[in-house]
Parts: C-alpha cells; sequence; structure tokens
C-alpha cells in the first residue's frame, strides 16, 4: 500500500484452491539460545499486506477479521512478508479486529501515532504484536493477546513512547522462550500499566535492555516469571500484583540491572525478589508477600543494607 486505504468490516486470509482450505504452509523460526542466529524454516509463498514507507495516508483496518496470511521467507530482510506490516501509514488505526493466524500477527518499522485497540490477537506463529525499529508514540490498548507462539506483545530495536495498557494476555511462548510483554533492545520512555497477565509458562513481563520505562498496575498471575529485568536500567516498576507464579520480580541476571525503582508491588503465594549481589537498585520496604510465598528471597534486591524507609 503507497496510499490510503479503509478496511471496514471485511475478511482477509489467504486461500488455497488445491486443498480447498486456507493456506498453512507458512514456516517457522526457532531461537537457539543466547549468542545464536534464529534458525528459519521456510514457508510456501503466503499473500500478506504491507503499508510501504512512502504511504501517503494511513491505512486503517476496523472491524474485520485478518487471517492465515504472510510466511518465513528465510532471512530477517524477509519480515515484509510477515503477514500486517506496517513501514508507513503514520497515525493509522487498527480497532475491533480479529487477527489470527498470521505469521507475526503484526509488525512495524519507523512508524508513529498509531492506535492498536480492542482487537483480538491469537494463534499467529511467531508473535502477536511486533511494533519494531525505532516504532514511537504508538498507543496498543484493551486487546487480548493470546497463544502466540513466542511473545505476545514485543516492542524491540529502538522503539519509544509505547504504551501496553488495559490488555489481557496469556498463553503465549514456551518454558524455553517467550513472554506476555517484552520490552527489548533499547526501548524506552515507555509504559505497560493495568494490564492482566495470565498462565505465561516463561515469563508474564520482560524487560531486557532497556531503560528509562515505566512497569505499574499491572496484575500478574499463574506465570513463570512475574517481571524479569536483565541489562536495564532507571526503570520504575510499582504497583502490581502477582499471584502464584514461580518467581516475583527477578533481577538476577549478572550485572547490567542497576537504578531500577521497584515499590508498592504485591505478591500474593509467590517469591517476592530475587537479585545478583552485583546490581544495585532501589527497593521500597512497601513492598508486600502474604500467602504461601515459595523459596522466598529475604535480602533486598542488590543487597543493599536496610535504610530508613527501605529494605
Amino acid at each position: 500500500m503507497h496510499g490510503t486505504l479503509k478496511i471496514d468490516s471485511v475478511k482477509i486470509t489467504s486461500w488455497n484452491s488445491l486443498t480447498n482450505n486456507y493456506a498453512i504452509t507458512n514456516g517457522t523460526r526457532h531461537d537457539l539460545g543466547v549468542g545464536k542466529s534464529e534458525a528459519t524454516v521456510s514457508g510456501a509463498p503466503r499473500p500478506f499486506i504491507t503499508v510501504e514507507k512512502d504511504a501517503t495516508g494511513t491505512t486503517d483496518i476496523i472491524n474485520s477479521e485478518i487471517a492465515y496470511l504472510g510466511y518465513e521467507k528465510g532471512s530477517f530482510s524477509g519480515v515484509g512478508t510477515a503477514g500486517l506490516n506496517y513501514y508507513g501509514g503514520d497515525g493509522s488505526i487498527l480497532r475491533g479486529n480479529n487477527i489470527h493466524h498470521l505469521y507475526f500477527g503484526f509488525y512495524s518499522s519507523g512508524v508513529g501515532r498509531m492506535v492498536i485497540e480492542n482487537n483480538q490477537v491469537h494463534h499467529n506463529t511467531i508473535y502477536g504484536l511486533d511494533p519494531h525499529t525505532s516504532t514511537h508514540d504508538m498507543i496498543i490498548r484493551k486487546n487480548v493477546v493470546h497463544d502466540n507462539g513466542q511473545f505476545g506483545i514485543i516492542c524491540s530495536l529502538n522503539c519509544n513512547n509505547i504504551t501496553i495498557e488495559n490488555n489481557e494476555i496469556y498463553h503465549d511462548g514456551n518454558k524455553n522462550t517467550g513472554a506476555g510483554i517484552m520490552f527489548s533492545r533499547n526501548m524506552v520512555n515507555s509504559i505497560a500499566r493495568n494490564n492482566i497477565v495470565h498462565d505465561e509458562v516463561s515469563s508474564a513481563i520482560s524487560i531486557s535492555e532497556s531503560h528509562n520505562n515505566q512497569i505499574f498496575n499491572n496484575t500478574i498471575s499463574n506465570s513463570g516469571g512475574g517481571i524479569n529485568l536483565k541489562n536495564s536500567t532507571s526503570n520504575k516498576i510499582h504497583d502490581n500484583t502477582i499471584i502464584n507464579s514461580t518467581k516475583g520480580i527477578d533481577t538476577s541476571a549478572a550485572g547490567g540491572v542497576d537504578g531500577n525503582m521497584i515499590y508498592n508491588n504485591h505478591f500474593i503465594s509467590t517469591p517476592s525478589s530475587s537479585s545478583s549481589p552485583h546490581s544495585s537498585n532501589t527497593v521500597g520496604s512497601n513492598n508486600q508477600a502474604q500467602g504461601t510465598l515459595k523459596h522466598h528471597n529475604k535480602h533486598s534486591l542488590g543487597g543493599h543494607q536496610a535504610k530508613p524507609g527501605f529494605a
């Protein structure tokens, strides 16, 4: 798309005339571990929707079903085949849609002022929503995001001023990879608030190499990690409730987890914290734990001596 488009109350899918069914030959990619490139399995081509960088207006998609699009091309330069892609179209709106069984549910690069709200985003092969590379000033709210192959919502690589609020997110990824919400690779000045995240086997909310963000008023339950931080600084994490999860707030990754403020969080049947002795964070004494605490770590994050008002 190079111009302006409005899609309203339309169903858009692939179709395989030989099988008389949707095309499902989308391929996949696998995380091989730290320091290794992902392995890809190329899929047979399927249709996809792409808003090009030079688009002269918005592409709004409203009250529609977008399904069975996109495929793995076999290289990261082929992300544009992922399904629903925005490289342009600043100010576009995605509202009230059912987005499912795409390779990536949504991918953007360098786009600003988009609103993504009131959508069902589910059963996409890799990610649900993936604002990427310098996406900025985006609002993601009131969506139900679930059963995506790796991450529900992931913002990665120099994204800024992203607001993720009032979403329900669950059943994304597996025990080896994935999270409900992921801040990744220099995501800054962004907010995750008032979200309900549950039944995420690996991690509910993960912050990696990202700084100056706020994570607050989220309710997390029945998950592996509650809120995990790695190589991230100057974030504020407060007023979250974490229930019946394996970990509460985890800063145990070696090094690079400094200057974060962690306060007013409530832990129910969940360890309150785990930390690295090499990190330095400010942890308020008003973090509260109740219920059966599994493997509760009694020392404060960063290993500081208690100060007035902090523990």
